[in-house]
């Protein structure tokens, strides 16, 4: 540059990449733009230089062209005007917002020319004569006419709600600008929470790191509890409706247009909220960024918000706030994972990164890149092992996504809607027209591949390479890469690899009873109703026993009173009993002397005919009397002296004991009315209260208990391992229901019978396996493997082969 210029102000609508001079020489001035990155520079006119600059104060061709008068005191024509419009837009000197502007938004669109087989853009001077409408109307119709996907930006093209062609697989719902008004102003300070989100997903890790076990339980029990319906309803209604109503609030605030709100189809059959954004094309590659990462942003603020809830609520795990807070958790980390967070689908990672790298065809170009490398083809533009390598990332994720979807579908028409066989072929439908899908975007990739290497062999014959003289063949130097990548894989072959067989198992406890009682009647008392943990001893329940009751205490007397007879007869004789025998011998004794002294008194008086023979005879009879008194009260007193024999005394004892045996039988069968815990375990049988004033027969079984504290694991190995199981082998058990950990054993006994299946024949090996936790259940199953040798990889892999020429083959052999 000369003394002479001097860098200016750039035009409002011109790219911010270049720079703008004036250059006066003389009377004279011209204008300059330097585009900086392309190294290019363009002269305009002074009066071209001013129509840029007012264009943004002049909406219409009429203020244009008043404007331009006042200053140039002469007409502009509509033609002139195109002309210029025409050539900084074949400069492509225009921004993004200039296409905003009603003069410029006919050259907003262009238009293309097949020369030898390829599209070559057509520039928009040589179509300023076709036009026949005015200004107004095209700019009119171009705003009508949808933006073709060819030309929408980076973020934009192909992006659900953007892409014009998305929005006609959409459902209208309502046009939300009426709300926006409102509630965007209110939800604009909200973008300073971005400031705050490092420190919260900082503290959101540590708290997941150091509680990764309770987490970890509890979204598998909120999973098992909230099928895929469930899921997908509470996702709709909770993360994406919010998901749309910040991305509706940041466009409308940068000055797109937000149409509708509508409902779209996921995958082709999950429905979701969508938005339906114009003019987003029109706006800056910074605030296309920002839209699609307030997405990820958000989703990554309720995640973390959500593991601070459930880490506060921890110890209320039946509160609703817990479970929200999970059910968040599990929602915000699946569409962070398998959609929004994932740049391998086109959702809003995928679009920021388009955006980023401006590059609205990233995923197309991939493609190219990976059938360029597996076809070994030339197309050199899209050939790079970046993009190759995220091409096959993608295709990999898409098919691990879409048979993830498929089996949740699947076990949510099977569990839950109980559809039966019907379930796994409506799945199976699913899966095929979703793989078709993804067939036919690889086959359209492919087709555009093919057209790209007719175009490079076409080249390749009619023009001659850079270096090169006509006819001359290039000399293709040899590749080692792929010898060296062929040796490094039979060099893996041969790396010791630890074979353990492997099988299905199914868990059984140690011990295992029922329980029940032999003294019948009615349940009065149930003190657990079932799937409780209790200790040994531990009374379960009690049966009615008033009668035993009874009986016992009519024994306790009698008892009492036999012990009392045994403790007299050890004291006999005892010296009162002998001294009152004695005196009542000597009293019967007086007694019989007097009636002896009597009976001749009145014998005489008789024979004298004093008294009468009634009366002698009286006297005569209690004489003989008092005689046999005296007699039976000298044995009394004999008797009296006379010691207890051992006979009497063993006797006694003996109806003693017999008294003492019958209350111990009753008292055992009141001991046995209650009903206790055998051993350390859990009770099986569930309901037990409801069993209350129900009778309970003689050996009828009452409830069944278990004890896990160690467990055995039936393990079925096919034939063909059992020569790599010993005795003592370690194990390491992996059940269904805690899938993310190994339970580790030891085999106890190997079975000597051979089991025989459809599908094979098999042995069962039994493992025990510690489980104080008591979380291994009985009739758990999963799968397990048993420590067995080492072998090369190849050997390891290649055992269904290896048998099958050492016993089929062997056997054919004469």
């Amino acid at each position: 540059m000369t003394e002479e210029s001097k860098q200016i102000v750039l035009p409002a609508y011109l790219i911010r990449r270049c720079d703008a001079f004036r250059i006066v020489k003389g009377n004279e001035q011209s204008y300059l733009i330097r585009d900086k990155v392309h190294g290019k520079t363009h002269d305009f006119d002074a009066w071209q230089f001013f129509i840029l600059e007012v264009l943004p104060g002049c909406e219409s061709l009429e203020k244009l062209q008043s404007v331009f008068r006042d200053r140039f005191n002469r007409e502009i024509t509509k033609h002139d005007v195109d002309e210029l419009f025409a050539s900084v837009a074949d400069k492509r000197l225009f921004d993004e917002a200039a296409m905003q502007h009603p003069l410029l938004a006919p050259f907003a669109r262009r238009t293309f020319d097949v020369v030898d087989g390829k599209a070559v853009p057509k520039p928009h001077s040589d179509t300023i004569g076709l036009r026949a409408k005015g200004v107004a109307e095209a700019a009119a119709a171009e705003k009508a006419a949808p933006t073709p996907a060819e030309e929408l930006p980076a973020g934009v093209k192909d992006a659900a709600g953007l892409d014009p062609r998305t929005m006609r697989n959409m459902f209208d719902l309502f046009d939300p600008r009426p709300i926006l008004r409102v509630l965007a102003p209110l939800l604009a300070p909200l973008r300073y929470l971005v400031y705050v989100l490092p420190a919260m997903a900082v503290v959101a890790l540590i708290l997941v790191i150091q509680h990764w076990q309770y987490l970890g339980q509890d979204l598998v029990a909120l999973h098992a509890e909230m099928s895929l319906g469930a899921h997908l309803v509470f996702s709709m209604f909770t993360v994406n409706l919010m998901s749309v109503i910040l991305r509706a609030c940041v466009a409308y605030l940068d000055g797109a247009q937000v149409e509708r709100i509508g409902i779209m189809f996921f995958v082709g059959f999950i429905p979701r909220f969508e938005v339906g954004v114009r003019g987003l094309d029109r706006l800056n590659r910074h605030d296309r960024m920002w839209y699609h990462g307030a997405n990820l942003l958000l989703r990554i603020f309720l995640l973390c918000g959500a593991i601070f809830v459930w880490y506060n609520t921890r110890n209320d795990i039946q509160g609703m706030a817990h479970e929200v807070a999970l059910a968040f958790i599990l929602t915000a980390w699946g569409s962070l994972i398998i959609e929004t967070g994932n740049p391998f689908v086109r959702a809003s990672t995928y679009f920021l990164l388009s955006a980023y790298l401006d590059e609205p065809n990233l995923r197309a170009k991939a493609q190219k890149a990976l059938l360029s490398k597996l076809r070994s083809g030339v197309y050199q533009s899209t050939d790079s092992s970046v993009l190759a390598i995220y091409a096959l990332a993608c295709i990999t994720y898409i098919t691990v996504l879409t048979i993830f979807l498929t089996f949740g579908l699947g076990s949510w028409l099977w569990r839950d809607l109980h559809l039966g066989g019907m379930a796994f072929l409506i799945a199976a439908a699913i899966c095929a027209y979703m793989l078709f899908r993804d067939y036919t975007t690889i086959k359209k990739y492919s087709e555009a591949y093919e057209r790209t290497m007719q175009f490079d062999r076409w080249r390749r014959r009619t023009l001659v390479a850079e270096g090169q003289t006509e006819g001359e063949v290039v000399t293709q130097k040899p590749n080692y890469w792929n010898w060296a990548l062929l040796l490094c894989l039979l060099l893996l072959l041969f790396i010791p690899y630890g074979y353990d067989p492997s099988g299905s198992f199914s868990i059984y406890p140690t011990r295992k009873q029922v329980v029940s009682t032999d003294t019948p009647g009615l349940i009065k008392e149930v003190y657990f109703d079932g799937g409780e943990h209790v200790k040994e001893g531990t009374p379960l329940a009690r049966l009615a026993h008033d009668d035993y009751l009874a009986q016992i205490n009519i024994l306790t007397a009698k008892v009492a009173e036999q012990q009392a007879t045994i403790d007299n007869l050890k004291t006999l004789p005892k010296p009162e009993q002998v001294k009152l025998a004695q005196e009542m011998l000597d009293v019967q004794r007086k007694h019989e002397a007097f009636s002896r002294e009597k009976e001749p008194r009145l014998e005489k008086l008789f024979h004298a005919g004093a008294v009468s023979f009634e009366e002698y005879d009286t006297a005569r009879k209690e004489h003989q009397v008092d005689v046999q008194q005296v007699m039976e009260q000298e044995a009394q007193l004999a008797l009296v002296k006379a010691p207890v024999t051992k006979d009497e005394i063993a006797a006694a004892e003996a109806k003693l004991g017999a008294l003492k045996a019958e209350l111990a039988d009753y008292q055992g069968k009141v001991d046995r009315t209650v009903i206790r815990m055998p051993f350390d375990g859990n009770i099986l049988t569930l309901h037990l209260k409801d069993r209350i004033n129900s009778y309970l027969d003689k050996g009828q079984p009452f409830a069944s208990v278990e004890n896990i504290g160690t467990v055995t694991a039936q393990i079925q190995i096919p034939e063909s391992d059992l020569q790599y199981v010993k005795l003592g082998a370690s194990v390491r058990a992996r059940p269904n229901a805690y899938f993310h950990e190994e339970f580790v054993g030891k085999v106890t006994l190997i079975d000597p019978n051979v089991t025989s299946k459809p599908s094979g024949t098999y042995v069962n090996v039994i493992a025990t396996i510690d489980n104080p936790d008591g979380r291994l259940r009985t009739v758990m199953s999963g799968e397990a493997k048993i420590a067995g040798v080492k072998m090369p990889v190849w050997a390891a892999f290649s055992q269904a082969i290896i048998r099958f020429f050492l016993v089929q083959m062997w056997s054919w052999v004469p």
